[in-house]
């Protein structure tokens, strides 16, 4: 090899570790003199005073840059933000969730090369955030906080049916839940396992990807073509996810636990009517002010059997820049100071959300739930959801349809997939 190779190669090497340093917070990065202060809004679904603490931190010397930071209800974000980009009044920069990445892309700017490549991306942010990256290697934000899918569970329940430790795999669950599920004159007066509707059953699409993601298939690929195979099989792996979710409201099933006539899944949790819940870890602190008397932890959602694959689903927040901005330097500043170490970690602990930065992943916390948190989302996938409300229909009519026996499990994610051919090829 040549010296000039040598010195290239060096070079680029020196400057790939350097933009690691930058997004870690050790370096300082680029941006406009600190010395003046800069202003930039923001917008997001964090409740406000979980922020304050990081954007005061980053309202003085020697960062100097005040974000004003606007809470926006989660039900109207996407309309507010819609309205207010039509009058040409949008923030600079939107913290949005994963399902909202497909539907936002046009509204975002591309962040410049000089700024992340994607060599740098992927060696800083966890696993399964690549999906802010485009097939054309553009990248549409920042990975923020990821929300893993946990599994919930009752440990005074647990240990009334003499059950030592929570199901590793979906065979212990079910095995678990028929233990735990109480029925009397018919009617289920405890729930081993709130799994089987659609209408009751909260992340009930969350779910289901989950059972279909562990398999190996991806549901939405990259490419947006809809896959419900692993790689190299034929095996429709959503046909079979379908079966095993809605048997636990068959009341023909041995592994019969849940019906219509049950509350919310959630709410049946923190009542002690469920011992179990397949929920995010964001939910635990809402759980504690439903019931500060429940005797219950979270751990990693039950794997399949044998299976190659040890994963959860997920989602996650990240930070984007609306391309209608005209202050884009300093968003540009502002979110790359708002993803580095400390300042992440600590709107983490203050919402239960964990950091999307690897470094950070591996790093204990000193508290056993967000020590869980952080495991988790080492191990979190997802698919990229084009418009998150109508997928969600989709499932639910999938799931409504095998419970009614409207349709056979094949012929419900047949016709699933063709909904969703049909609404990714618009």
């Amino acid at each position: 090899m040549g010296k000039l190779q040598i010195i290239l190669l060096s070079v680029g090497a020196a400057a790939a570790f350097v933009a690691v340093l930058i997004f870690a917070g050790v370096l300082p990065g680029f941006g406009t003199d600190t010395k003046e202060l800069k202003t930039a809004t923001m917008w997001g679904t964090i409740p406000k005073q979980n922020m304050e603490g990081i954007l005061d931190k980053l309202g003085v010397a020697p960062y100097a840059i005040e974000i004003n930071y606007q809470q926006k209800n989660p039900a109207t974000f996407e309309r507010d933000l819609i309205e207010a980009l039509a009058e040409q009044a949008g923030p600079d920069i939107i913290i949005f969730p994963s399902e909202l990445i497909l539907e936002y892309r046009d509204k975002l700017t591309p962040l410049p090369e000089e700024f992340i490549t994607e060599r740098i991306f992927r060696d800083t942010f966890s696993d399964g955030t690549e999906i802010l990256i485009q097939e054309s290697g553009e990248i549409l934000g920042l990975p923020y906080l990821i929300d893993p899918l946990v599994f919930y569970y009752n440990r005074d329940l647990f240990r009334n049916e003499s059950i030592a430790s929570a199901p590793k795999t979906w065979d212990a669950f079910v095995s678990a839940s028929r233990r735990l599920t109480k029925i009397n004159n018919g009617a289920i007066t405890q729930s081993g396992a709130p799994l089987g509707l659609e209408s009751n059953v909260k992340n009930f699409k969350e779910i289901i990807s989950l059972l279909v993601l562990q398999t190996g298939a991806p549901i939405v690929e990259r490419s947006l073509k809809v896959s419900f195979s692993p790689q190299g099989s034929s095996a429709d792996t959503v046909q079979s996810a379908l079966r095993f979710y809605t048997d636990f409201s068959n009341i023909q099933k041995t592994s019969y636990s849940w019906s219509k006539a049950m509350p919310n899944s959630n709410e049946a949790f923190y009542r002690e009517l469920a011992a179990t819940y397949l929920g995010f870890g964001s939910e635990y602190p809402r759980m504690k002010i439903e019931n500060p008397h429940i005797n219950f932890d979270i751990t990693s959602v039950p794997q399949i059997s044998g299976g190659k694959l040890n994963l959860t689903y997920g989602k996650f927040l990240s930070l984007g820049i609306i391309e209608q901005s005209r202050n884009k330097t300093v968003a540009l500043e502002a979110i790359k100071l708002l993803v580095a170490g400390e300042n992440v970690k600590e709107v983490s602990s203050n919402t239960y959300l964990a950091p999307s930065r690897r470094d950070l992943l591996g790093s204990g916390t000193g508290n056993a739930i967000l020590d869980t948190i952080y495991r988790e989302a080492v191990k979190f996938k997802s698919w990229p959801d084009i418009e998150y409300a109508r997928t969600s229909g989709i499932f639910s009519q999938m799931i409504q349809s095998v419970y009614t026996g409207a349709k056979s499990e094949a012929e419900a994610s047949r016709d699933a997939k063709s909904q969703l051919e049909a609404l990714y090829n618009q």
